[in-house]
């Protein structure tokens, strides 16, 4: 009896366990990174659902300027202010207003009252007044504010 037949079986079933190794092994890692990204998105869920916001006061400064007070209702910070989304409207569709101090239609951070905890967040309890400049004379008449995790709060402006 030659022994071609005995090596030739002997490196079958070495392949066979090696592919049957690759298979589970990239199997472990493919559900590993599932259950990763479900428990992240359980975890953001749970912070949507502890955030909560209130426009308390909206003042109308000037001709292009438009105060906003937000208040922080819920149980959860928003950290990451710029990131907030303003939008204003003066009847017909929202127009987005981005942050920062350039072109026609802005807003900008005008302080976080108070602001003894985590300085620079807006905790809970605590109110953000916002400065959302827009055209001259234009007679914006809503505005919203969501916040990072979509949270929002609206209101006519007065």
């Amino acid at each position: 009896m030659s022994a071609g037949p005995l090596v030739a079986s002997g490196i079958g079933i070495l392949l066979l366990v090696v592919t049957a190794y690759v298979l589970v092994g990239g199997t472990l890692a493919t559900t590993e990174v599932m259950v990763e990204a479900q428990s992240n998105l359980a975890m953001y869920q749970e912070a949507r659902m502890r955030t909560a916001i209130e426009i308390q006061n909206t003042t109308i400064v000037d001709n292009e300027t438009l105060s906003v007070e937000v208040k922080n209702t819920g149980g959860e910070p928003v950290v990451d202010i710029p990131l907030i989304d303003v939008y204003i409207s003066n009847g017909s569709a929202p127009v987005y207003v981005p942050y920062g101090n350039e072109g026609g239609n802005y807003w900008s951070n005008m302080g976080i009252d108070p602001d003894h905890i985590h300085p620079g967040q807006l905790d809970p309890g605590e109110t953000l007044t916002l400065r959302v400049t827009h055209e001259k004379d234009a007679q914006h008449t809503w505005v919203q504010v969501v916040t990072p995790n979509g949270v929002s709060s609206s209101a006519y402006i007065r």
